[in-house]
């Protein structure tokens, strides 16, 4: 029995081993191209996944996170740093980050939302299960799928052709203190994109409709 048991321990642990998680507290952590991890987490330092990698919950402090065409995560969260995620890759929950940028490439599906709070964020021919929002930032949609609201307050939104956003496009007023007068934001809905749900402007917004996008509730409202 004890032998078989050795045999069964020597079998299964390459497996388990590799699905552990990798933690640090300084430097990067790479990921290697097809091979499955647990959780990667970093404070000060990069995390990058290679090419059909596999990890559960990604996070990472003061760091960028890259994450290479047909790899899988559960969710993807920075405070100080980028996230880039290449083309057919598929995260399970959110893409979060607090300062820096987001960029989704074609064939991408984000299960979860996209938030930056200062940082722009771009989605190319992939789809949002839920809600894109930032505060600082441009949002830029092309040939994408959101399935929540799209919701900014000091950005430019781009709803480019063949997008379809199933809940509102949101401008929130911004909170505090603000000095000087800055441009309002620029709403731009294109030809052949698709709002399913409402304008909705808390502030003052520029807005340009194209006549061949299809809106179902053309008459901005405040709420």
């Amino acid at each position: 029995m004890r032998r078989t048991f050795f045999v069964l321990s020597l079998l299964v642990s390459p497996m388990v081993l590799a699905q552990q998680d990798v933690g640090k507290v300084n430097g990067g952590i790479r990921a290697e191209a097809g091979k499955s991890y647990g959780n990667l987490e970093t404070v000060n330092g990069s995390i990058r996944l290679e090419s059909g990698a596999s990890a559960r919950d990604v996070e990472t402090v003061n760091g960028s996170i890259a994450i290479a065409e047909n790899a899988r995560i559960d969710d993807a969260e920075t405070v100080n740093g980028d996230i880039s995620i290449g083309e057919n890759v598929v995260v399970n929950g959110d893409v979060e980050t607090v300062s820096g940028r987001i960029d989704v490439g074609a064939g991408s599906r984000i299960g979860g939302g996209i938030e930056a709070v200062n940082g722009a964020i771009t989605v190319t021919r992939a789809s949002v299960g839920s809600d894109v929002e930032n505060v600082n930032g441009d949002i830029t949609l092309a040939g994408t799928t959101i399935g929540g609201s799209v919701e900014t307050v000091n950005g430019n939104v781009l709803i480019g052709r063949d997008t379809v956003v199933r809940g509102d496009i949101v401008v929130h007023k911004p909170k505090g203190f603000s000095f000087g007068k800055s441009d309002p934001p620029k709403v731009t809905i294109e030809a052949g994109a698709t709002l399913e749900g409402q304008l909705v402007f808390k502030r003052e917004v520029t807005l340009t409709v194209d006549p061949d996008a299809k809106v179902a509730n053309p008459e901005p409202v405040e709420r």
